[in-house]
């Protein structure tokens, strides 16, 4: 049974660098496709490099190409889409890559991660315990400091999510073994191709950027489908312990926007209507507590619940519009 890892890499070279020295320590039998999400400085460049000089096998695809056969194990599929397409379409477009030579098992995995040598095995001996559980991640630790939890999954409730463990030390963990959970993040997303979509991907593309791990959620767990955090299969990923408020009216906007459709388009326009009456009162006040006036926080929360029942998705020039406010 085969393994393909997903990596997607958007001018982060360095990181991406140092996630594959760390998968290439692993002892796992899996294949790499690196989908470099159309890269504005020298990224392919120094990854090719690295994979040369570590006598890694590899190949280089441009968009528009196709695999003319399977990987081979370990090797490192270097696909440059020579557009910048998202979280979602650029990890899609990995998926797609492999459509004529599908593994049986994809792990999506943020380039700025780096995995303990046994991760995957872990992973995949679990699943071959317990095939009823389609999706997995393992448990995600900050890199500075590793004794801190940043996620061992999480629970999905009425339109919200919540990490477990987030921020407690390791030592906090209380069982043993695996953690069933209803939210995975894409960052460490191990599944198989019953999980896709209708298309055959993993992720929707209705968002530029954000909430495609929270609707793939909601697919699985209206499919009834079970999903688990593998507690001895541990990463480390590169996100501050503390919470920026730069630009944080337009990540506000964007991310509310994106469950708003999110919500509609699962559950319906009178869901959506009565779950917005009680969670937009809820981020009002996070961003007043983040001394944001009133007026405009109140209007950028209208502005998306207006554009959230007249747009079915959004775009790369909504997410950079939104930024730059």
């Amino acid at each position: 049974m085969t393994t393909a890892i997903i990596l997607l890499n958007w001018n982060g070279a360095t990181d991406t660098i140092e996630c594959l020295t760390s998968l290439y320590r692993t002892p796992s039998h899996f294949y790499i496709v690196l989908v470099d999400n159309g890269s504005e400085d020298d990224s392919v460049t120094r990854i090719l490099q690295f994979l040369q000089g570590k006598g890694i096998k590899y190949r280089n695809i441009k968009a528009g190409e196709q695999l003319n056969d399977s990987p081979a194990d370990r090797e490192c599929i270097v696909y440059e889409t020579r557009e910048n397409l998202g979280f979602a379409r650029g990890n899609n477009a990995g998926v797609r890559l492999l459509a004529n030579f599908p593994p049986d098992r994809y792990l999506l995995l943020n380039n700025d991660t780096i995995v303990e040598p046994d991760f995957l095995d872990r992973l995949i001996v679990f699943h071959q315990e317990h095939p009823e559980y389609v999706a997995l991640t393992p448990l995600i630790c900050f890199n500075n400091p590793r004794t801190l939890v940043w996620n061992a999954g999480g629970r999905q409730f009425w339109g919200m999510r919540k990490y477990y463990y987030a921020r407690r030390s390791v030592s906090e963990i209380r069982e043993n073994g695996f953690l069933p959970v209803t939210f995975i993040t894409g960052c460490a997303l191990f599944m198989t191709p019953d999980t896709f979509t209708p298309e055959g991907v993993p992720l929707t593309e209705r968002f530029f950027f954000g909430e495609e791990d929270f609707e793939f959620c909601l697919r699985q767990n209206k499919a009834k489908r079970k999903m688990a955090c593998v507690l001895d299969s541990k990463i480390y990923h590169k996100v501050n312990a503390s919470i920026s408020t730069k630009g944080l009216l337009g990540r506000t906007y964007i991310n509310t926007l994106n469950r708003l459709i999110d919500i509609r388009l699962h559950y319906g326009r009178m869901y959506c209507s009565l779950w917005a009456s009680a969670y937009l009162p809820y981020v009002l006040l996070l961003l007043l507590r983040q001394r944001y006036g009133f007026r405009p926080s109140v209007l950028t929360l209208w502005r998306a619940f207006f554009r959230s029942f007249h747009q079915d998705g959004v775009s790369q020039a909504d997410f950079i519009a939104a930024l730059q406010h």
